[in-house]
């Protein structure tokens, strides 16, 4: 079994990639089991599986050390399968960082917080942990960067968590830009899609697609023509699964995000002038997993301990009050076995 590990909020991903297999009729990949870090967490325990540990944007310092001893607790089972250590992943400004360092991305990236400012410009600010996109227009200098950062704080909104981004983005001559989503799998690449936009912010497609451009993604997914440097890429980020998000500019990679908790292809069967593409994808995310779920021959569950800073160390309580913890475990417990 493998255990695709999201915050319960966020299971959605791999919910609705396992069940676009049940609507379109097909036999969905059912060794692969999601599972959240929450039910984890409140049981201290863990179904015995391989395991893929996904969402760590999205976990705190404290949850990032918890969620470690989960992962050595599966690694001792002999046979077991840890994907993504969450102790090592790096976070969005950590891992842009090391790209600029490394000289794999050209453009730089700066905390709204920090000394450091711009020393190239256009720059655009966004949040660090989320996937809503850019909090500002690309601002083409110091002082249009000054003006941004005042306006945030005079709204209420803080520095901290808030990073700027040079843009490097290139269009071509027709004035449209290119997003690539390519997954992998320890070092296996498999592309997703091809977004094409008019717009400098690329969530999806946004124009009308011509026969020409349908061609073109199906070139990018078909032929895989990065799948070297982002097998690289992904070994320098010390990230096993996740999907790379990224454009190419004067013909290098410009890596955008690593999303551990991406959203799938899915099968459909309403756009059939691309469905040999989404077919395409879905198998390779399928051999994918595939390809993580090892056979084990333990069964059962193992068990972790959560770290316990001091502030999370609660003495001199009520004897209620520890009665009413103790009967919540025991709820969770239960929870947790029926869930599992």
């Amino acid at each position: 079994m493998l255990y695709y590990v999201t915050r319960e909020l966020h299971s959605y991903t791999i919910d609705d990639f396992l069940a676009c297999f049940r609507r379109c009729g097909l036999v969905a990949p059912d060794f692969v089991r999601p599972i959240s870090y929450e039910a984890l967490f409140a049981n201290k325990c863990a179904p015995i599986g391989n395991y893929v540990f996904s969402d760590l944007d999205r976990l705190s310092g404290y949850e990032i050390d918890a969620a470690t001893e989960i992962a050595k607790a599966i690694a001792s089972v002999p046979g077991a399968v840890v994907v993504n250590w969450p102790n090592r992943v790096l976070g969005r400004y950590a891992l842009l960082r090391r790209l600029y360092e490394n000289g794999v991305n050209s453009y730089d990236v700066w905390r709204l917080d920090e000394h450091r400012m711009p020393t190239a410009y256009p720059v655009f600010i966004r949040r660090e942990q989320d996937a809503l996109g850019p909090e500002s227009p690309l601002l083409k200098d110091e002082s249009e960067y000054r003006a941004a950062v005042d306006a945030l704080q005079s709204s209420g909104r803080g520095l901290a968590g808030r990073i700027a981004v040079q843009f490097r983005h290139q269009a071509d001559n027709d004035g449209i830009y290119r997003k690539y989503g390519a997954f992998c799998f320890r070092g296996q690449i498999v592309p997703q899609h091809l977004f094409l936009s008019r717009d400098w912010v690329v969530k999806r497609s946004s124009i009308d697609l011509t026969q020409a451009m349908i061609e073109e993604e199906e070139q990018y997914v078909f032929g895989n023509p990065h799948a070297e440097q982002l097998g690289a890429i992904f070994k320098l980020a010390e990230i096993d699964f996740g999907r790379a998000d990224y454009a190419v500019v004067d013909g290098r990679i410009e890596i955008f995000e690593i999303n551990t908790n991406p959203t799938f292809p899915r099968v459909r069967r309403d756009r059939p002038e691309r469905a040999r593409r989404r077919h395409h994808a879905v198998e390779g995310v399928v051999a994918g997993f595939r390809s993580f779920d090892q056979p084990i021959a333990k069964s059962g569950f193992t068990r972790f301990r959560t770290p316990k800073p001091k502030l999370h160390r609660l003495r001199d309580r009520s004897l209620r009050r520890r009665m009413s913890d103790l009967a919540s475990g025991i709820r969770w417990r239960l929870a947790g076995l029926i869930h599992f």
